[in-house]
């Protein structure tokens, strides 16, 4: 059974779980099910992947091309690279306490490894791996919600199925 693709995708239901690790690993902890936190109020994650470059030719890039060209007479041909990967989050103070506990779990973990998992409520797979907390905020606006926002570095692989990483 399939289900047809929506229009339009919205986030407000996404999952977003981090379980706090005392190492890095590749490996999805066994016991990520049963103890991962839950972060339910999030405004907007983001989980972009990137991958280097390296180019092994050498373009013409000291000076401007001569009078009547049509630019440069070499162009780069970069290769792939190492990736990586981040991720941003922000939301809404929790409002419950086992939320705020959780909230407060992430921000205490500045500095630290935690495996992360995120995806939108209508799919199955959850995308992510090990990263490390790298910042943490609590942006007070003067006329709106108490806010928190944390960021992570990923280490090592991204993971577009978490349930690979065995």
């Amino acid at each position: 059974m399939t289900n047809p693709a929506p229009d339009v995708m919205y986030g407000e239901q996404s999952l977003f779980r981090f379980l706090v690790l005392n190492a890095p690993t590749q490996i999805r902890p066994v016991s990520f099910d049963d103890d991962a936190l839950e972060l339910p109020e999030l405004t907007t994650t983001d989980m972009p992947v990137t991958v280097a470059t390296v180019a092994r030719d050498t373009p013409n890039m000291y000076g401007t091309p001569t009078s009547g060209s049509n630019g440069p007479t070499s162009w780069a041909k970069p290769k792939p690279g190492q990736g990586s990967w981040t991720v941003s989050l922000s939301g809404n103070v929790q409002p419950t306490a086992p939320e705020r506990a959780a909230m407060k779990a992430l921000q205490e973990a500045r500095g630290r490894y935690i495996w992360v998992e995120r995806r939108p409520d209508q799919e199955t797979v959850n995308e992510g791996g090990c990263a490390l907390v790298t910042s943490t905020g609590k942006p007070i606006p003067a006329d709106g919600p108490v806010t928190f926002s944390a960021g992570l570095t990923g280490y090592g692989k991204h993971f577009t199925d978490t349930s690979t990483a065995v």
